[in-house]
């Protein structure tokens, strides 16, 4: 994929949430790697070194959430490509787009925009990470407003 245009609570780009990996592998080809989680139902599956990582329900959900890492081109939400402006840029949009968003363990979720941000206030590129997610996914975490 050469553009990752984030769709909230629908998908990037092609990828959609909900896909089975036997939909996701054509389009991506197989992972690197994979990871079972320990304490959830779920394995992510690792791609172009490292920079994009899907997580998959293992009890039938699919696809749950993706991680979206600075090696990647083109991460788009709304035209604004995050990983090619100053973080602090990125976030101010983010914050413009749900200006209500919640904190937990030095992470920043937008719930009205289906993503989580991590890193963009900091001045190394190489911190930043977005995850995008399904629709209820952070709804039970302990979390604090912003």
């Amino acid at each position: 994929m050469q553009e990752h245009i984030i769709e909230p609570y629908v998908g990037v780009g092609p990828l959609k949430f909900g896909m089975t990996r036997e939909e996701v592998y054509p389009i991506l080809g197989a992972p690197l790697s994979l990871k079972k989680c320990r304490f959830l139902d779920e394995s992510t599956e690792y791609w172009c070194e490292n920079g994009l990582q899907l997580t998959f329900s293992d009890t039938g959900g699919g696809l749950v959430e993706m991680g979206l890492s600075p090696n990647l081109p083109n991460v788009q939400l709304n035209g604004l490509k995050l990983f090619e402006v100053p973080g602090w840029q990125a976030f101010e949009a983010l914050h413009d787009w749900d200006n209500a968003p919640l904190i937990t363990a030095g992470t920043t979720i937008f719930l009205k925009l289906g993503l989580a941000a991590g890193g963009f206030l900091n001045d190394d590129d190489a911190d930043k990470a977005i995850a995008v997610f399904v629709r209820g996914r952070w709804d039970d975490w302990p979390i604090e407003e912003t």
